[in-house]
């Protein structure tokens, strides 16, 4: 059983894949909160992207991210998705929340998204994925029993039109197999630091649940939102 890596190649799902297929990034200026080991940035710097800032909390990911990515359009740096003061207002074309709201504190939302109007240009675009609420994606999310935060269409929909965004896209994806395997993630990368068995078959698995949407219990939900120049709903 191989040990677990955090070769780029290899952490790539099907979720990874449709948050990409979401970003336009060509010529744009971006912000990728929540970066981990800097998958994203390789994306964008190879499709074209003007400069690319990846923040994140964790000093490991980020030098990390820093040996494995680097490119004169690219900067890593520690930054709460809460506090992005050292950014200028209206600066960045696209900010990405790839799986970050649900891990910041409880209530605290709206805060992290009145930052991120702050830092995007007038029109600019914002891509979220987040757990989706469900009820077979809740019930088989171990994680969910100890606080780990799931949205629902709605929900999200209604805190990102008080802080001044505008919904135009909802998509939905994974299923059964994202389910399984990231299961099987907690138990032997956090255990035992080893890779899941039948990686390679899982992760085929997954792509087919984030391309298709038949069978899937939707275990994802990605939105796109524009930020509108308008006063924010108390």
């Amino acid at each position: 059983m191989k040990k677990y890596t955090h070769i780029i190649s290899e952490r790539l799902t099907g979720r990874h894949k449709r948050c990409m297929q979401l970003c336009g990034v060509k010529g744009k200026r971006i912000l990728n909160i929540g970066c981990s080991f800097g998958w994203f940035e390789m994306f964008a710097l190879k499709n074209g992207c003007k400069e690319i800032i990846g923040v994140d909390t964790g000093i490991n990911d980020l030098k990390d991210a820093k040996n494995k990515v680097k490119d004169n359009r690219v900067k890593f740096l520690q930054a709460s998705a809460l506090n992005l003061s050292q950014f200028k207002n209206n600066y960045f074309d696209l900010v990405t929340l790839f799986d970050v709201i649900e891990h910041i504190p409880k209530n605290t939302e709206m805060k992290c998204l009145l930052e991120v109007k702050r830092v995007l240009k007038k029109n600019g675009e914002l891509i979220i994925s987040t757990p989706n609420s469900s009820f077979f994606s809740n019930l088989l999310d171990p994680a969910w029993y100890f606080g780990h935060r799931h949205y629902s269409k709605n929900k999200l929909n209604q805190i990102l039109n008080k802080s001044g965004f505008k919904c135009v896209e909802y998509t939905y994806g994974g299923g059964f197999y994202e389910i399984f395997a990231m299961i099987l993630l907690y138990i032997f990368k956090w255990i035992f630091r080893y890779e899941i068995p039948f990686k390679k078959w899982f992760d085929e698995k997954r792509d087919n649940e984030y391309i298709s949407s038949k069978n899937n219990v939707f275990t994802t939900l990605f939105v796109k939102a524009i930020f509108q120049d308008k006063d924010v709903k108390e």
